[in-house]
């Protein structure tokens, strides 16, 4: 069975379907042959055509309309509605229309408006009254000019035209099917409209203007008017134009053209197509999220204020005459601000001041982003709730060094996140991120101390250094207050937000899409937290100082010393991961400290180095205790010696005494033909004595005394 159309659509109607114009050539029993562009042609079904009219996206342009809407445009110069004109000239075309409606009233009553009828004061005066009542507007006339005259204070009908006018008014508005906007004054086709025929310059001389033109679009952004000067000596005039008196084009005919040329064309030429393309492309409408964690978004920016980097009263002796007037190279800095919003409902997820962008500072941005931010409402006195914790789905950024790195890429799809890496200079890849840095420069830290200005050389009556104020910690305080209690409570009109507020979006994004997913803390120790490989002991293990222990662990150590990796979250650190190496087993060990179970990491670590260094003053006052107990101790026990006798310093003279005599041989010479006697007589006491000279008055023996004779003095004292 054949179908029939349902809407008229005559042979040569232009339809255009989803953005290609066709022209329809001939009817065929299941639908129109149409013709395109590139004289390709084809069929459209009746119901494909009545579906697009159905839906709104089919435009049908009959030949007659078309060639209607030609003639008007040409008549008119250009201009097919009322409204496309300014205020005055459809108060013009208003008034008009009142006379020629008063007239067709007059025609249609049976008087006959010749040329000459028309110029009566007394017709025009009717007119006028008829045109103020058919209208209604007692002041349709007022501020008007449609006539060669002003009306007057006491013939306000001498501004209406005369009768030839008002006849060819009447005649040119039936001809155009009674559309005000012929009645315009219709200035705009005054003089020539050709471009070339408009051009008073030669045809060298136009050449002069594009090459001068052609040399300024560079990038390299020359002067003008340098240009043009050496444009003038180095373009040679023809000798024909010299003899006609041609002269080369002002400076300002040059300005004038470069005005008239596309702006875009000539931002390209001076700035490049990437500065170009990010600046004047189109951007993008599109809904990009729904629900609350499906997109977030991420980059950085460098904050444009200074800040006190220790957050210490810096007091030194100095030099009026000597010192320099500039800051020393550590006394102030800049930071950088990590920032992660929510695409859905534009809540802030995330933000962190770091000293420079690095991938340390992404995860701790995913951190903050996947976790509850009640401390840090309590810690800088917020007043509202801040964003709550959610699983993301999916995180978008640049191409910068924070983001784009191993490490950051690994820990997202870890978590099951989805990464997308916006394109180099396409700031409407992640123009969500990007948009609140310029907000929070113009809301917040254009009235802190310390602004630097958004460009070099803005402020130069002020000294952004010598007003610095803010330390890190008070500058994050500042940001916390303004994205927890400002930011998202304020009306945004972004796409898909139509005025609401981030935190009524988030309600009703909850409302239509359900329960928000919950971040898993096992997922954010090994993919955002730290990992270290220590030894397991008999108490545990230590992490960084911090002791971990479980019934799990002790079995597994068993008495015997073993590596174990242990995964830390910084911002929970009651809790620590523990996988031996080279096994599967996966542990769990508790913060035995039970002082700081609450604490992070940060806080941890802090209290720790602050116990370590104790107030100068009061650790010197201690040391000093501490010495003179161990001296006491020391004297009393007498181990120690008198360090002022020369004899406490001997030992080890003495100790070196007795090693060298350890180590020397010494020789004794052999005696067995000296002193020989018979054999077996050497056990035989000798029957002779054997007198020992003496050389201190010993007597000797005399061989001829008898053996009672011999006497010995009395030994007194030891001789050796």
């Amino acid at each position: 069975m054949k179908s029939k159309p349902l809407y008229h659509i005559p042979i040569g109607t232009e339809l255009t379907l989803d953005n290609h114009t066709w022209s329809v050539v001939a009817k065929d029993l299941n639908g129109y042959i149409v013709e395109g562009a590139d004289c390709d042609q084809t069929l459209l079904t009746f119901e494909r055509v009545e579906s697009a009219i159905k839906s709104g996206t089919c435009e049908i342009v009959t030949r007659s309309e078309k060639e209607d809407r030609r003639r008007l445009l040409d008549f008119t110069g250009g201009f097919a509605r009322l409204d496309q004109l300014p205020e005055a000239e459809q108060r013009n075309a208003r008034a008009r229309q009142g006379l020629m409606l008063a007239m067709e009233q007059m025609e249609a009553e049976g008087q006959k408006l010749t040329h000459r009828y028309l110029d009566q004061l007394i017709v025009r005066k009717s007119l006028y009254s008829r045109a103020l009542e058919i209208s209604g507007n007692q002041r349709l006339f007022e501020g008007v000019e449609i006539g060669p005259t002003r009306a007057s204070a006491t013939e306000p009908a001498t501004i209406v035209p005369k009768g030839r006018t008002l006849a060819n008014c009447l005649r040119d508005y039936v001809s155009f099917n009674r559309n005000p906007v012929v009645l315009i004054n219709r200035h705009n086709k005054k003089g020539s409209h050709d471009p070339e025929k408009a051009c008073k310059l030669t045809e060298w001389q136009i050449k002069f203007v594009k090459y001068v033109m052609a040399h300024f679009a560079k990038p390299q952004k020359p002067n003008l008017a340098k240009i043009y000067r050496d444009a003038t000596d180095f373009f040679e005039m023809p000798e024909l134009e010299g003899l006609r008196g041609v002269k080369y084009p002002s400076i300002t005919t040059v300005r004038n053209w470069i005005a008239n040329f596309s702006h875009v064309a000539m931002e390209i030429g001076r700035n490049g197509l990437r500065h170009s393309k990010n600046k004047h492309a189109g951007g993008a409408t599109d809904i990009r999220a729904l629900m609350y964690g499906e997109r977030a978004a991420t980059d950085q920016a460098y904050l444009s204020i200074f800040v006190d980097a220790k957050g210490e009263v810096k007091a030194r002796e100095i030099d009026p005459e000597k010192v320099s007037k500039e800051l020393g190279p550590e006394e102030v800095m800049r930071v950088w601000l990590h920032f992660m919003m929510d695409v859905a409902t534009r809540l802030p997820l995330a933000w962190i001041l770091s000293e420079s962008p690095h991938s340390d500072q992404t995860q701790a941005l995913l951190r903050m982003a996947t976790r509850d931010k009640t401390k840090e409402k309590v810690r800088y006195g917020c007043k509202q709730d801040p964003a709550p914790a959610a699983a993301l789905l999916l995180t978008t950024a640049d191409n910068g060094v924070a983001t784009r790195n191993g490490k950051t890429y690994s820990s997202q799809i870890g978590m099951g996140m989805m990464v997308q890496t916006g394109r180099t200079y396409h700031s409407n890849d992640n123009s969500f991120a990007e948009r609140p840095f310029g907000r929070l420069q113009w809301d917040v830290l254009n009235f802190e101390g310390g602004y630097v200005g958004s460009g070099p050389g803005e402020m130069p009556g002020y000294d952004p250094k010598a007003a610095t104020r803010l330390t890190p910690n008070d500058l994050q305080g500042v940001l916390t207050r303004y994205y927890v209690d400002e930011y998202s409570h304020m009306e945004h009109r972004g796409i898909g937000m139509f005025g609401a507020t981030p935190a009524e979006k988030l309600e009703q994004v909850k409302a239509q899409y359900g329960e928000i997913k919950a971040p898993s803390p096992e997922e954010r120790r090994i993919h955002l937290g730290i990992k270290k490989t220590v030894t397991t002991h008999s108490e545990g293990i230590h992490f960084m100082g911090i002791p971990f222990n479980s019934s799990a662990l002790l079995s597994f150590h068993d008495g015997k010393p073993k590596k174990v990796n242990v995964y830390l979250d910084p911002d929970f650190p009651h809790e620590v991961t523990v996988s031996p190496l080279g096994s599967t087993k996966i542990m769990k060990a508790d913060n035995t400290l039970t002082a700081m179970k609450d604490l992070t990491l940060e806080e941890i670590l802090a209290v720790m180095k602050a116990a370590a260094t104790a107030s100068p003053e009061k650790r010197e006052i201690n040391n000093g205790m501490l010495r003179e107990a161990r001296a006491a101790r020391a004297k009393l026990s007498g181990f120690y010696t008198d360090p002022n006798l020369p004899e406490s310093y001997l030992r080890l003279a003495e100790l070196e005494k007795q090693a060298e005599g350890l180590t020397q041989i010494g020789y004794v010479p052999d005696r067995s033909f000296t002193n020989t006697v018979m054999p077996g007589s050497i056990t035989k006491r000798p029957t002779k004595k054997i007198v020992t000279r003496r050389t201190d008055s010993v007597p000797v023996a005399d061989e001829n005394a008898s053996k009672t004779d011999t006497k010995y003095p009395k030994i007194k004292e030891q001789k050796f």
